[in-house]
């Protein structure tokens, strides 16, 4: 491994042209690197390793704009990329950054956005040596800046991961008064849930219950016995149906194959105690129209009564405590593996 190779890796695939200059290599080297795709030029100064996944080449571009100034932290959803949460692909042509210190106002320049220092002594953290924001300003800015369903996908990764309060996040909000947007964010900070576990399933809670469907997110299905059968993405209990969010899961080679195999069995066993099975894909998700069909196709193959399910979504309030807070029933089902 050459001495840009070792520095890229143990660097967060970023490098500065100062520490370029420390490796021996000047101006014209790094020109030819980029020319040669072995380093991208993201902004003054500042090199990236290209990657081809998304999100770790808009992490390596915040890292390396970041080490190429002072007094600055990644912030928005910079600084929820910096701090492992989902940042949706539209939300990342643009890094952010904020003061750290002083009362210049906000700037942007090409794909950079320097804003002005929060007003607050508590705004700040470390990520490894990288200075962020907090994960609850990270969220509130990433709403402010991308919208809902950014800010709720954020949001709900923070919760779920212990980063992160809905007091807290409520708290930038009330501080940030008079700030465009901030509808936006203090309408998240009202929708976000632990209860998802992916983006994907961040997202479709929201559409469900655009669709106006009653929702309990992380539903644990039992046989009448009581026997576990799984836990699905969600029950819309007045419909009798399951939606399950599929991710990138990929059914290759003998270890996709048996996946398969599981996934099948599991679905069947659901769908001999009378659930419809709806199953949605990312794509479906900007399609309020066709989640609709979907939802309400499993519910035509769906033979479960009303009263059975109303029996399995008092048990299951029993044993998680739930409440319902309007069309969703906040909770968290028992700690169960997934067959």
């Amino acid at each position: 491994m050459d001495q840009l190779a070792a520095f890229l890796a143990a660097h967060d695939g970023a490098i500065t042209s100062a520490e370029a200059r420390r490796l021996g290599l000047g101006p014209n080297d790094l020109r030819r690197l980029s020319s040669r795709g072995r380093l991208r030029r993201v902004g003054r100064g500042a090199y990236v390793q290209p990657s081809t996944d998304l999100t770790t080449d808009a992490t390596r571009t915040v890292v390396a704009m970041l080490r190429g100034r002072t007094e600055v932290a990644a912030s928005h959803q910079s600084g929820a990329l910096l701090w492992r949460l989902p940042v949706l692909s539209g939300a990342l042509t643009r890094v952010h950054l904020s003061r750290t210190a002083g009362t210049a106002a906000t700037r942007s320049h090409g794909g950079l956005t320097v804003h002005a220092c929060p007003a607050r002594r508590d705004a700040f953290g470390l990520v490894g040596r990288h200075p962020v924001v907090t994960p609850a300003l990270a969220v509130v800015g990433t709403a402010v800046e991308a919208g809902a369903d950014a800010g709720i996908c954020a949001g709900d990764a923070a919760l779920r991961a212990g980063l992160a309060t809905r007091e807290a996040m409520l708290s930038w909000v009330e501080s940030m008064r008079h700030r465009p947007h901030l509808s936006t964010a203090r309408h998240v900070v009202a929708q976000v849930s632990p209860t998802a576990e992916s983006a994907a399933e961040s997202k479709a809670r929201l559409r469900l219950l655009a669709l106006g469907y009653r929702v309990i997110p992380q539903f644990v299905v039992d046989e009448e016995s009581g026997a576990f059968v799984a836990r699905v993405d969600f029950l819309l209990p007045d419909l009798g149906v399951v939606v399950e969010v599929d991710g990138a899961v990929k059914y290759a080679g003998a270890e996709g194959r048996a996946a398969l195999v599981r996934e099948k069995c599991r679905e069947d066993a659901i769908r001999r105690l009378g659930y419809g099975v709806a199953r949605l894909v990312w794509s479906d998700l900007d399609d309020l129209e066709r989640m609709r069909s979907i939802v309400e196709r499993a519910r035509g193959l769906g033979t479960r009564s009303l009263v059975r399910s109303t029996e399995a979504v008092a048990a299951h309030r029993r044993r998680t405590g739930a409440t319902w807070d309007g069309l969703l029933l906040h909770s968290y089902a028992a700690v169960a593996p997934r067959p």
